[in-house]
């Protein structure tokens, strides 16, 4: 496969516009939270983190293809707020965020397509572009993971330098009926031990949807 053609290329101008428009977080209101605490309760119905519990809630993401668990205090980023966050034609379809700002989880599907079988040499395509144009502060590595719904799922963390403060990253790549859909989960460095619960459960939530479910769409900036 040449990894190199015209929807390659496009996912990796992507992927490169969604990790620097995640790290522009200006907003400092973080909650405080005490140590992780990375207990899962009823099923991933909630999240501990320290003292805190976190509701989770399923939701119907990609024009109903998958569905994930996020925080239910996170909430689809507003128009405005989106369009100045992400300006441009690589905008992600659906973005949730938390109520400050800090914290937000996207989701996109691309024009690419792949086999499954190709997945790891695909994940390190990406992570070699990210380290050569991104400005990394800590490279943390790569995975390819199969998740609890059986999801095959290559994840790509690091520390990169935002505007005012490092930011902890994470791409997820998998794919659905043969096309790649991308995942992002970005927080401050400084929030990064109390929220990897959170990113540990959007990797191990992702799944595709039955059709015999006909869920309700939710779409996110994707309606924009």
């Amino acid at each position: 496969m040449n990894y190199m053609d015209e929807h390659i290329v496009s996912l990796k101008n992507k992927l490169n516009y969604d990790v620097a428009s995640n790290n522009e977080i200006t907003t400092f209101s973080q909650t405080a939270i005490s140590d992780q605490d990375q207990s899962v309760f009823g099923g991933n119905q909630a999240l501990r983190l320290g003292d805190e519990l976190i509701t989770l809630e399923l939701r119907v993401i990609l024009d109903g293809q998958m569905q994930v668990s996020v925080p239910k205090s996170f909430s689809l980023m507003p128009l405005e707020q989106a369009k100045f966050k992400y300006p441009s034609e690589y905008r992600p379809e659906v973005i949730y965020t938390s109520e400050d700002g800090t914290v937000n989880i996207t989701f996109n599907r691309t024009e690419s397509t792949l086999q499954d079988e190709e997945l790891p040499e695909f994940v390190e395509q990406m992570a070699d572009t990210l380290r050569a144009v991104q400005p990394i502060r800590n490279w943390l590595g790569t995975q390819v993971i199969v998740n609890h719904s059986g999801l095959s799922i290559g994840v790509i963390r690091f520390v990169a330098a935002g505007v005012d403060t490092n930011l902890y990253n994470e791409i997820l790549l998998f794919t659905h009926a043969g096309q790649v859909m991308m995942g992002t989960f970005n927080c401050m460095e400084s929030d990064m031990e109390v929220w990897l619960p959170v990113a540990e459960n959007t990797v191990q939530s992702l799944h595709a949807v039955s059709l015999l479910l006909h869920p309700t769409l939710e779409r996110g900036a994707d309606s924009l």
